[in-house]
Formats: C-alpha cells, structure tokens, sequence
C-alpha cells in the first residue's frame, strides 16, 4: 500500500479539515496549512486520532505572495506526494462595486497561489511518484455568474487549467484531478456575504465529508475532473446544451438580495 505524504491548504475547516480527516483514514502523515493556528490545531488533534501518524501544521496567508515559497520549501522537506490545493473563497457582489484590492487578493488565493505551489512542487511530486494533485475547483466554473464575477471566473480557470496539466504530467508519474463540488455545507456562504441565499442552498447543499470523499478517491483512481453529487453532475452536463444569457439570467435572479 502506498504511503501518503499530503500538503493541504485551507485546511482548517469546510472542505479543507474534510479533505483533511479523508487523508487520515488511509494513514497520511499531513502538512496543514491555513491561516488561523488555532483552528488548525483543531484539525490536528482530529487527524491524530483517526490514523494520520505525523500532523504538521503552518500558519501563512495564501493570498499574500510573500508566503508561497516558504509553503513550497517546507512541502519538499516534507517529502510530500500528495498536495491538495483546496484554500479560496468567493465575494458576493456588483463588479463594479467590489474594491480592487480586495479582488485583487481573492484572485492571488484562488489562482495565483494554486499555480505557484503546484509550479514549484512539481519537482519534488516528480521524485515522489507516483504521485497526485487535486485542485478544488466549483460548479461554478461552467458558467458566468453575475454579482459572483471574479469567483466563477477564477474557479473556471482552476477547472481548465487542471485539465490541460493533467495531460501533461500523466506521462510523468504525477496525475493531476479537478474537484467540483456544488452547494457544499461549509462556512463559504457566510465569508462570500450570502446570507440571503443560505436557505435556498441548504436544499441541494453536500456534507463536506461527503465531497471529500468522492474526490480523494477520484483523485486516487486518476480521474481527471470530479464532481460529486447527481444534482451537480446533471448540472455539469447540462449547463453546456442551454443557451448562455439564460443560465446566465437564472443565475442572477438566484444569488441577488430580494
């Protein structure tokens, strides 16, 4: 049985400490990361006890650039051969309303960050192979999403470019998996300022525990592109067949404040 050695970021709740728990059942030693310690020490504790003999946690924020090579450095001593790329987040809103600074950070966390990690761990994957990358992408990603702008664009960037590197390295002994989970029970919607829309999502929302799982065993079996859920993946086959303006329509009249 192969030994797992898991670099996760966002790793202190939601998806990320599902993600996480997953890796422990099949005996991952773990590389956390986030930007609350406190949190992730939680995780921690969690992982120890279901099966994750070595847990080391860092505390960096993935949106400020300064922090990616440090992550990278530690990642290789780590020797892992897992890195699970799962730290982002939306902002609900009018485009033109938004501040660039902040959309200039929520797309340093949610592109930039995932494309420097997987860049410089590639080497290291390369020596530890076989050897695999799951990059959290959404549903999102298949279409244009009004007030969620920037969010759908980014994750539609994570789902193509995760496709494209997959075939690239699969030849190479490391296989690269797109994760698109749907409506997810997670602390998303309060972070993105969608309060008014919580109701609506509970009705098709996942466990994150469910999600997790499916996509660590895509992720295990080689697939290229994941998406957990009978709902979303009707959805994902779907969206492409429908004319653009009106899922685009639809998707405005869902996620604005009545």
């Amino acid at each position: 049985m192969q030994k797992f050695k898991t670099l996760i970021t966002g790793a202190s709740q939601g998806i990320g400490a599902a993600l996480a728990y997953e890796m422990s059942k099949r005996g991952s030693e773990l590389f956390l990361v986030a930007r609350s310690r406190e949190k992730l020490e939680r995780v921690a504790d969690e992982c120890k006890k279901l099966g994750s003999p070595v847990v080391k946690v860092s505390s960096y924020d993935l949106s400020d650039a300064k922090s990616w090579d440090a992550v990278a450095s530690e990642a290789e001593a780590f020797d892992i051969n897992v890195l699970i790329n799962n730290a982002g987040y939306g902002l609900w809103g009018q485009f033109a309303e938004q501040g660039l600074d902040e959309l200039y950070q929520n797309m340093r966390l949610n592109m930039d960050a995932v494309v420097t990690l997987t860049h410089r761990l590639i080497p290291q994957l390369k020596r530890a192979q076989p050897s695999y990358v799951l990059n959290v992408s959404s549903t999102t990603a298949y279409q244009a999403l009004p007030t969620f702008a920037v969010y759908a664009a980014s994750k539609s960037f994570v789902l193509s470019w995760s496709r494209a590197i997959h075939h690239e390295l699969k030849r190479q002994g490391v296989s690269v998996t797109a994760l698109v989970p749907g409506a997810t029970d997670t602390g998303f919607i309060d972070r993105a300022g969608l309060q008014h829309a919580a109701e609506a999502a509970k009705k098709v929302s996942m466990s994150a525990e469910s999600v997790a799982r499916i996509g660590i065993d895509g992720m295990l079996r080689g697939r290229v592109e994941v998406v957990p859920g009978f709902i979303n993946k009707l959805s994902a086959h779907a969206i492409p067949l429908l004319p653009k303006q009106l899922i685009e329509k639809a998707a405005a009249s869902l996620y604005n404040k009545k």
